[in-house]
């Protein structure tokens, strides 16, 4: 069964977008060649810091909230999770930048 798309569907529209985007990466590098290794470095710290940063936080507001409600871990432990989650996603959303 030969199933023919219009050229302008958006699923051909996407196609073109990623590969001018990808297009655009590589002209970058081909002009700017590889990072440094400070560079790289560098953004493995700002990545670990995105992560860690949102679970100190939720591990802060969680011992505060226990503490206050009398809980045991309840807050503390959903709160780290979920800090874990955000940061992971801003790590994410980071490194999958244009």
């Amino acid at each position: 069964m030969n199933r023919s798309r219009r050229p302008d569907s958006p699923q051909d529209q996407a196609l073109l977008d990623e590969l001018k985007r990808r297009s655009g990466r590589h002209r970058r590098w081909l002009h700017d060649g590889e990072p440094s290794l400070v560079h790289q470095l560098a953004s493995v710290g700002v990545l670990g810091w995105v992560i860690v940063t949102p679970m100190l936080l939720g591990l802060a507001l969680g011992r505060w909230l226990d503490h206050q409600l009398g809980r045991g871990i309840t807050f503390t432990a959903a709160l780290l999770l979920l800090g874990l989650a955000l940061g992971a996603w801003s790590a994410w959303r980071w490194m999958h930048r244009k």
